[in-house]
């Protein structure tokens, strides 16, 4: 039997070199056409919008803006920014089934947004749209191969992924997280490229899952990259690789699961029968452990880069994930939500995209304009290098003009194509007395607050208190495992971040400065409190790729309904 499996994974290995080295040459290709058509970005993200306008503006919605006339891009160009609100009804019938309200193309999926900002949202895909996300998910690996960032595909990768299904509309359309759908679509031919099989996605115990990740993974010697769609997931994954060390090179060599594992018993033969007993591989496994060399360079040497989000908030679990890499650079390889793919990432240095023209049509607010009644935004290839502004996208699926809520920075351009950096969600803004704190004060402040104290922040968020006369804001942090009594540490790192935070947010240090807010609280919390989140979020039905955690949080209640019972203890910056 072992020796049967041994071939059957010889065979495989043929096998994925063959269909790596094609795959690799037609996503290099994919790549070199985008990068040849970056001169053309404003006549080619034109034609797009022109195409969606022809396939939408009879539908109800097009119809009801006067985009179904002789000149629907004159009217295009006046309509005002909408919103989720505005498609809600429309979005309401189409998941019952009916059709030609947003789109003239039939629906194959809705994506359901995180809920990170708000609540949950379905956003339309239709098939044209399905088939654009998943070539542009694909592109940026062609870009990282042409430009070195990857080795050409030769052996598998690990995804770290769980699917979130959430069943389908009364319509019958089914509906989940976006990723999810995209997966699904591309069917089983995806499964022969991960090193984990397709059941382990299905695996909803989060534990359990980055356990089977890691048991398939550390299988592969040869493995090409890992990918997470968010580095927190990876931090976890290689948190536990830590942990669970002994038992996942004793399952290794054994070809075994060990009995603590949440699996049925149908699901546990079924994953059973895809080990085989590797004792040379977890000897080698267990000399690195010995020399302390157990990080992603040792364990996995073909693994080019890690790709996952690095840009805005992310930057603090990436400077968490540096110590567990070896080396291997980080690279960001897609900027975009559930209702679209803004642009792909082609440097490793910063987490820097281009934007696609040909998917979506995307225009870009300026940020203090975004609120203001009237507001018009601009093509995308008219920023201004330098300028933050909030995207603005018209889709295939319908919406038009729609605020995606994202700020971006233009950095510059390319050609003619806007190269651009994620900085936050704007909704995720504090406001008491019209202070207005967005969440890049508060990371450029935590992160300063933490070189300057030396402290090791596993996560954290800011939330205002508005219990307390005057009212003042709360900075929420898990850290410290040990179990000992770090009290002073808290108090040097609440005081370090009030003052960087008065650093960076003008408005925040004015009111401080009258007395109007109070100084800063903190309050410790215990040691996994936020993973146990994480996990209630997921068990509430959202799906784990799209978990995130703010670290600013608009809403005073936020802090006492979701962590109250995970307090050690508070602190006051004096």
């Amino acid at each position: 039997m072992r020796r049967r499996r041994l071939r059957a994974l010889q065979r495989r290995g043929m096998v994925m070199q063959a269909a790596g080295s094609g795959i690799s040459w037609a996503l290099q290709r994919l790549a070199s056409t985008f990068m040849a058509q970056t001169d053309q970005y404003a006549a080619i993200s034109s034609q797009t919008l022109d195409r969606i306008l022809a396939l939408n503006g009879r539908t109800e919605y097009g119809r009801r803006c006067g985009l179904d006339g002789a000149n629907p891009r004159r009217v295009f160009e006046k309509l005002p920014l909408s919103t989720y609100a505005d498609y809600a009804p429309y979005i309401e019938r189409l998941a019952a089934g009916e059709q030609n309200l947003l789109s003239s193309q039939p629906l194959v999926y809705f994506a359901s947004t995180s809920g990170t900002t708000g609540p949950q949202k379905l956003v339309p895909v239709t098939r044209q749209q399905m088939l654009l996300n998943i070539r542009n998910l694909l592109m940026p690996f062609g870009l990282a191969i042409r430009q070195g960032i990857l080795k050409p595909i030769r052996s598998r990768a690990m995804v770290v992924l769980t699917e979130h299904s959430g069943g389908l509309t009364s319509g019958g359309v089914p509906k989940g997280a976006a990723i999810t759908g995209s997966f699904r679509y591309m069917g089983g031919v995806i499964d022969k490229f991960l090193t984990a099989p397709g059941d382990v996605m299905r695996v909803h115990d989060q534990a359990t899952a980055r356990y089977l990740q890691l048991l398939f993974a550390l299988g592969e010697e040869q493995l090409s990259m890992i990918v997470a769609f968010f580095p927190t997931m990876l931090l976890f994954i290689l948190r536990d690789l830590l942990t669970h060390h002994e038992a996942l090179l004793r399952d290794l060599a054994d070809g075994t699961l060990k009995d603590q594992l949440e699996l049925s018993t149908d699901a546990r033969a079924s994953l059973r029968r895809r080990l085989i007993r590797q004792p040379a591989r977890a000897r080698t496994l267990a000399a690195l452990l010995e020399r302390d060399q157990f990080n992603v360079a040792k364990i996995w040497p073909e693994v080019g880069a890690i790709l996952t989000a690095s840009g805005g908030s992310f930057r603090f679990y990436i400077d968490q994930l540096r110590p567990h890499l070896g080396g291997v650079p980080v690279y960001s390889p897609v900027y975009g939500a559930s209702e679209a793919i803004i642009g792909i990432g082609y440097s490793v240095d910063e987490p820097y995209y281009l934007m696609l023209p040909s998917a979506t049509y995307v225009e870009l607010v300026p940020v203090e304009e975004a609120d203001s009644p009237g507001a018009l935004p601009i093509p995308a290839a008219q920023a201004t290098p330098g300028r933050c502004y909030e995207v603005v996208v018209t889709t295939l699926a319908g919406f038009t003009r729609y605020r995606m809520h994202d700020v971006v920075r233009v950095v510059g351009f390319n050609g003619q194509t806007p190269v651009i950096e994620f900085i936050e969600r704007s909704g995720q803004v504090i406001d008491v007395l019209g202070e207005k704190t967005a969440e890049h004060h508060v990371v450029e402040a935590v992160e300063s607050a933490c070189e300057a104290v030396n402290a090791r922040v596993v996560d954290y968020f800011v939330a205002p208190d508005c219990e307390h006369t005057p009212a003042r804001y709360l900075l929420a942090l898990e850290g410290w495992p040990d179990g000992g009594d770090h009290r002073d540490d808290v108090q040097r790192l609440v005081q370090a971040t009030e003052a960087a935070l008065r650093r960076s947010a003008p408005d925040y240090d004015e009111e401080r400065e009258l007395g109007t807010l109070a100084p800063m609280t903190a309050a410790l919390l215990k040691p996994g409190a936020f993973e146990r989140y994480r996990a209630q979020r997921i068990a509430s039905g959202v799906s784990a790729a799209q978990v995130k955690m703010p670290h600013a949080v608009p809403d005073p209640g936020f802090a006492r309904r979701e962590f109250q019972h995970e307090v050690l203890f508070h602190v006051e910056a004096s």
